[in-house]
């Protein structure tokens, strides 16, 4: 009798244990489609399209928020944000912006968005849970894409127009800084403690990091190719840069500032993201209508995934 008790106690356990991993969710892959005016959501593990999301013209860039729960569009085609439940895939709601919605970023509470606006130089501001923008100011000429400060009370948006960086009190809606920028910089990411932020500048072929809080620049690393899409290693020490015109991806040892290796990839691949343990790179192949998933191990290894037409933005999200 004791014998048959532990059996069955060992089969409820494996059904337990199944049942959990059943359950289990991957996380998702999230790629804009600019022509398509969609976002295509990945199922990670499975490389599958899991949900096609309606999004304004031109989606653009998509952005998640820190808790995973929302996504943003910026639709570049009728100057909208698209606001997303990531969760259930629904679309919440539209808001307004400037001419030309080409990015948007989250503050670090995700009480406020910040849409930039290239056609016209402006910057949205955002009530995330009213999903209500609050107002609209210049920053500079093609306001391209920002960052919040850490407390969320500035925001840095960098203008490709005037190779500027715009440093604005959002509470004031006044500009109190203006820092050298680049020429129609294509990416602006921080680093994973928001203390530096990189920056790529394709048509000056080279990327630059910023002191965030001293406002400064502390260095520029020559890049050949246009740089475009920008992502850091999760130890900060290398980056992934797409360098589009020579349809290849290069790691970047940030620490002797030398490229260290090269891959060619795609066909005028642009935007990048990586999964949190840095395994896989995700690259938008544009011409090709692609999501090129490689492993960072092993460079030979490609997945190519059917996204939708001129496919652009890309961002990880975890479940």
């Amino acid at each position: 009798m004791r014998r048959i008790s532990w059996q069955i106690c060992g089969f409820l356990w494996a059904a337990f244990l199944f049942a959990g991993a059943a359950d289990a969710v991957a996380d998702e892959i999230w790629v804009t489609n600019m022509k398509s005016g969609n976002v295509m959501v990945i199922d990670a593990a499975s490389n599958k399209v899991i949900a096609t999301i309606p999004a304004g013209k031109g989606a653009h860039n998509v952005v998640i928020s820190r808790d995973g729960k929302l996504a943003l569009t910026a639709n570049v085609g009728d100057s909208t944000v698209t606001f997303i439940d990531a969760q259930t895939k629904k679309v919440l709601g539209t808001v307004a912006a400037g001419k030309k919605t080409h990015d948007v970023s989250i503050s670090p509470d995700g009480r406020w968005a910040l849409a930039s606006n290239v056609g016209d130089g402006t910057v949205t501001l955002i009530d995330v849970t009213a999903r209500k923008a609050l107002y609209s100011m210049p920053a500079g000429k093609k306001a391209m894409m920002s960052l919040f400060s850490p407390d969320g009370k500035q925001a840095f948006v960098v203008n490709g127009g005037d190779a500027t960086i715009s440093v604005i009190d959002l509470h004031k809606r006044t500009i109190v800084n203006t820092l050298p920028g680049g020429k129609g910089t294509m990416a602006f990411i921080p680093s994973s403690d928001w203390k530096t932020a990189w920056m790529t500048v394709p048509a000056e072929d080279r990327v630059v990091q910023y002191d965030l809080a001293g406002k400064k620049l502390l260095r520029s690393i020559d890049v050949p190719d246009e740089p475009h899409g920008f992502v850091l290693a999760p130890d900060n020490r290398r980056a992934y840069v797409v360098q589009r015109s020579a349809d290849q991806v290069s790691v970047l040892d940030l620490i002797s500032g030398k490229i260290i290796q090269t891959v060619e990839l795609g066909d005028l691949p642009d935007m990048v993201a990586l999964s949190p343990d840095g395994a896989k790179l995700y690259v938008t192949s544009r011409n090709t209508e692609q999501l090129l998933v490689m492993s960072t191990a092993d460079p030979s290894n490609v997945t190519e995934i059917t996204v939708g037409v001129t496919p652009h933005g890309v961002a990880y999200r975890r479940n």
